[in-house]
């Protein structure tokens, strides 16, 4: 930049010595030689002023949220908008290394884990180019496009401009989604009995019949009438507030103790078990939620999902996996004992994790002690500590390990 601000600024002094040299010697070649580059070198100046005047550049994606794999359509577009032509147009736009791209010219680019497109080109008045490229994304996570260097310039050469687009689009990767049994969970029952307690929790606003009383019922219920008519005592029943709700536990933590770092290929395993369940769930009709010790991009808190069925409710769970990053908020014991209670009472809790700590299997018994199940799914290659009888535990470590080296699927 400084060298080119070095060669104008000499160009121009020549013009202005040999207009100069033409007044000294009365030679009016010289003097009109003179004249005449500093009219170009205006002309140049100002139309290098205006090249990047209305210039629009947009980005066009056919979708913004994929799995990994998947390909995405892009579509860059250069409008000029104003009656002066634009000769010379380079633009290079940051693309994160993540994105595989085919079509384009590639450069390498400073800033780190990204590199360029670049484009050149020229653009009439009122004129517009397109180039179409072909988006791969690699894994997961949140992935911003751009900003945008544009350079322009002068017919001849004299001068250049330049301008940063920072319009800025984002494609969204989910994790990887596979088959419960792919991960080496069972078919049948992988988190138990899925209709176990649908009728423990009632709602006492809609009543729904009368029964003989058993022993242990409240006498809350005992219908006093029904108990006089029938010289027996009876008992209202009433229609469940809910069916069974499962709450997946995502545990950020891939290493243990936590400062020393974390493990990508442990926090990868437990994000795509995590939507692997999630999917299940979604297959199944279930009602299931989210929760997390993990923090997403755009924010600092930790991430819950209240318990649905409803048809978003999967697509809302995978975006959220699919921005989580290794740094937990809390650690997940902390978090887990404190959302205990407000949990649906004879939830299931499915934990996916790496780690299971001396403070994690304790918060584990209390959720026992607040009538939840529980089911642990440890991604880790070792096998997770010993657990509550009635704890459900899956060590498929060895299992994704497996995937991971058949190609199956992606450890990065």
């Amino acid at each position: 930049m400084m060298f080119r601000r070095l060669w104008h600024d000499l160009w121009v002094t020549l013009f202005v010595l040999l207009i100069l040299v033409g007044l000294f010697s009365s030679k009016g070649l010289i003097i009109g030689m003179g004249a005449m580059g500093l009219l170009v070198a205006a002309l140049s100046w100002v139309w290098n002023r205006l090249s990047l005047e209305d210039l629009e550049y947009l980005r066009k994606l056919d979708r913004t949220r994929v799995f990994a794999g998947e390909k995405v359509n892009l579509e860059v577009e250069i409008s000029n908008n104003k009656p002066i032509p634009v000769p010379r147009l380079e633009i290079e736009d940051e693309i994160p290394d993540s994105i595989g791209i085919k079509g384009g010219n590639i450069t390498y680019s400073p800033n780190p884990n990204s590199t360029r497109i670049k484009q050149a080109t020229s653009v009439g008045w009122y004129e517009t180019t397109r180039w179409d490229y072909e988006l791969i994304a690699s894994r997961r996570g949140y992935f911003r496009l751009g900003p945008a260097t544009i350079k322009g310039g002068d017919l001849f050469g004299l001068f250049s401009n330049y301008k940063k687009d920072n319009s800025r689009e984002h494609i969204l990767v989910y994790p990887e989604v596979f088959d419960l049994p792919n991960l080496g969970l069972p078919q049948t029952n992988p988190l138990g009995d899925t209709t176990k307690g649908s009728k423990i929790v009632q709602d006492f606003y809609t009543p729904s019949g009368i029964r003989d009383y058993q022993s242990g019922d409240p006498m809350k219920i005992v219908d006093w009438n029904a108990t006089a008519k029938n010289n027996s005592i009876k008992v209202k029943t009433y229609d469940p507030t809910s069916s069974h709700t499962f709450i997946i536990a995502v545990a950020v933590e891939s290493a243990d103790p936590v400062w020393s770092g974390y493990s990508p290929i442990y926090l990868e395993r437990t994000i795509s078990t995590a939507a692997s369940i999630a999917s299940y769930c979604a297959d199944k009709g279930l009602k299931y939620g989210l929760f997390s010790n993990g923090t997403p991009v755009a924010s600092d808190r930790p991430m819950t999902i209240s318990p649905s069925n409803n048809p978003d409710q999967l697509k809302i769970i995978l975006e959220i996996l699919a921005t989580i990053a290794p740094i937990p908020s809390k650690p997940i014991p902390v978090l887990l004992n404190e959302a205990l209670r407000n949990f649906p009472i004879n939830s299931t809790l499915v934990v996916a994790t790496s780690t299971m700590s001396e403070e994690f299997i304790e918060v584990i018994r209390r959720a026992k002690s607040f009538g939840h199940n529980v089911v642990v799914v440890n991604v880790s290659d070792t096998k997770c500590p010993e657990l509550p009888a009635t704890v459900i535990t899956y060590n498929i470590g060895e299992y994704l390990k497996k995937m991971e080296i058949s190609g199956d699927i992606d450890s990065r």
